[in-house]
């Protein structure tokens, strides 16, 4: 081998082992024990708005639901996937989410257009390098740690876990408990066959799980050293309980449809058959003012926005400034 040919050998070789080491770092996914997805308020409230990493995610009604990206002030929208999507989590440059076919943008051609495609999904924050974790019908989704926790529809339902490289899929309960109230370690959830009592389940002490509160409620939240949820037992007002000491007290003395919450106010959907309303108060429930007539859900939060939809009309989404700069508007985006 004279000299040009063994320098042209070298050459092709290092540009392999380079391409080779590209290839193996950019199938690599990268996750941490300490991972947290979505709020637990807006995963309650389909998780169709999630903010990582100065943008907004969120699931376009105006495109068939299909996963965009923002800015936070909403500015240079941009469709990332052809297909609808909802439960939106992220972490470390990667989304998860549900995604279904049968929510489909009218911009996909060919072969895309006719195949049924369903499941929990991963991608790139770019909307590159979409793949399929599982083929199941699933509810809601957490990031908990290395591991998205998500309810099964199919069957009787069930709790099940896959590690978001698509390894160690696992059942975990045989019933479809809510993953989507995580805090450190520690998943939230409300009793389903059984009772309606809130439990903890400890994923890093091998799932164990505990009661914390005996009574009907539902729809756990932890904020700030308080747990919030709906209480069944006094017509769904909002209550919270001091996970330290464990005193509790009502919150909100009125009937709630839904709700989610920041570090300062808690937005509500106010259920009253005179006047149903969106409604926000402070943490502690004082000086509740109305933002909206009307019956609304799907309440999701970023960090300057409240989006909503109305009842009856799912594929128009609402905003509203959280500072109150502007009044509610319909929330129109078009890539």
């Amino acid at each position: 081998m004279n000299k040009q040919t063994a320098v042209t050998f070298a050459f092709i070789t290092l540009v392999i082992a380079f391409a080779t080491a590209i290839h193996i770092r950019n199938r690599q996914i990268p996750m941490s024990p300490s991972d947290h997805g979505n709020t637990a308020g807006n995963l309650h409230n389909y998780g169709l708005v999630y903010e990582m990493d100065g943008k907004v995610f969120f699931s376009n009604p105006n495109d068939n639901n299909c996963l965009y990206s923002m800015n936070p002030d909403e500015s240079s929208p941009k469709r990332l996937t052809s297909m609808g999507v909802k439960y939106i989590n992220g972490a470390n440059g990667y989304l998860y989410f549900y995604m279904d076919s049968t929510s489909k943008s009218a911009n996909v051609k060919g072969l895309g257009s006719v195949t049924n495609q369903y499941g929990l999904y991963r991608c790139k924050t770019s909307g590159k390098n979409q793949t399929c974790l599982l083929r199941d019908f699933c509810g809601e989704v957490q990031l908990c740690g290395e591991n998205l926790y998500y309810q099964v529809k199919s069957g009787t339902g069930s709790l099940e876990k896959i590690r978001v490289d698509q390894k160690d899929r696992t059942v975990i309960a045989n019933e479809p408990i809510s993953p989507v109230c995580y805090d450190n370690g520690v998943i939230y959830y409300t009793g389903v066959t059984e009772d309606h009592n809130i439990h903890t389940m400890h994923i890093v002490e091998g799932n164990r799980t505990s009661t914390i509160l005996n009574g009907n409620y539902f729809f756990p939240v932890v904020q700030d050293g308080y747990i919030y949820y709906m209480n069944g037992d006094d017509n769904y007002a909002l209550w919270r309980t001091n996970l330290s000491n464990g005193k509790q007290q009502c919150v909100i003395p009125e009937r709630l449809d839904c709700f989610t919450l920041n570090g300062s106010h808690i937005y509500y959907a106010f259920s009253d058959t005179q006047n149903p309303s969106l409604k926000r108060c402070n943490i502690d429930g004082s000086d509740p003012v109305v933002l909206y007539n009307g019956v609304v859900n799907s309440i999701n939060l970023s960090s300057r926005y409240v989006y909503f939809k109305v009842y009856g009309f799912d594929n128009v989404m609402y905003h509203m400034p959280l500072d109150g700069s502007a009044p509610v508007s319909a929330f129109i985006v078009k890539d």
